[in-house]
């Protein structure tokens, strides 16, 4: 056996030994595109050159599912990746793109300062029931502002099965533990373990914590990864992503 096929035997067994190493693909395309709507019709990782002038970024492109053309700014499935981090690291971005990872709050605000977008969040707990919710009039603010989150200030606008946990989120500026913007006065970022919109620090049927405390089991407190409306803390979250498009035929 030559030695590359060797190491081909060898990936292949520890593939089928540990299972699949992230649930996203790398592709070989080293072309330029300026979304995910623009990019070829297999999921997978692509660079991403905005008509702005931003420079070129990898962003992983959902393709298959929800009609496709879907960039995702944020995808969670096995608590490799922390998600307690700093101001400076939700800015930027972190994690890897193949596996679990944050976009970068400039990025997001990049890719929708000229367009609003739709915001498609799916979620599934560890009995593998999934669910989604769709917010239009997705878009995040500069840094000046705390990187603010805008969704349609029309209640009742977003749709899916899911329900709404994350509306109440609107016009409020990002928090980390390094830095407070919350209403609260209680550090919302603190208390639950997230960098987040922070609305408060509620726990209730219209809040939600998907950058929070990766745990198969209930944690006290305000941690843990959860859905309100979907069982909120009592039922943890095992997957959470996080996408955006630009609606059809160019509508916000």
């Amino acid at each position: 056996m030559s030695t590359y096929h060797l190491i081909i035997f060898l990936f292949t067994l520890l593939v089928s030994l540990t299972g699949a190493l992230s649930p996203t693909l790398v592709t070989r395309d080293t072309r330029q595109y300026k979304s995910c709507s623009e990019a070829p019709s297999q999921s997978g990782v692509y660079t991403i050159s905005l008509a702005n002038g931003y420079p070129p970024f990898p962003a992983y492109c959902e393709q298959q599912k929800y009609g496709g053309g879907w960039l995702v700014f944020q995808n969670r499935y096995d608590g490799s990746v922390g998600f307690n981090r700093s101001w400076d690291e939700y800015k930027q971005g972190f994690g890897y793109m193949e596996q679990e990872f944050w976009l970068g709050l400039e990025r997001i605000h990049q890719i929708t300062v000229a367009r609003e977008h739709k915001l498609l969040i799916v979620i599934e707990n560890f009995t593998d029931f999934s669910a989604h919710e769709i917010y239009p009039g997705f878009r995040v603010e500069d840094e000046t502002t705390n990187y603010t989150l805008r969704l349609s200030n029309e209640e009742y606008s977003y749709h899916g099965t899911a329900r709404d946990s994350f509306w109440v989120y609107r016009n409020e500026p990002f928090s980390t533990y390094d830095r407070i913007n919350d209403k609260s006065i209680l550090d919302c970022s603190i208390l639950t373990g997230s960098g987040h919109w922070h609305y408060d620090c509620g726990t209730g049927y219209k809040s939600s914590n998907l950058n929070g405390e990766y745990s198969r089991s209930v944690l006290g407190g305000r941690r843990g990864i959860w859905w309100g409306a979907f069982g909120g803390q009592q039922l943890p979250l095992r997957k959470t992503r996080m996408m955006i498009k630009v609606g059809e035929d160019g509508e916000k």
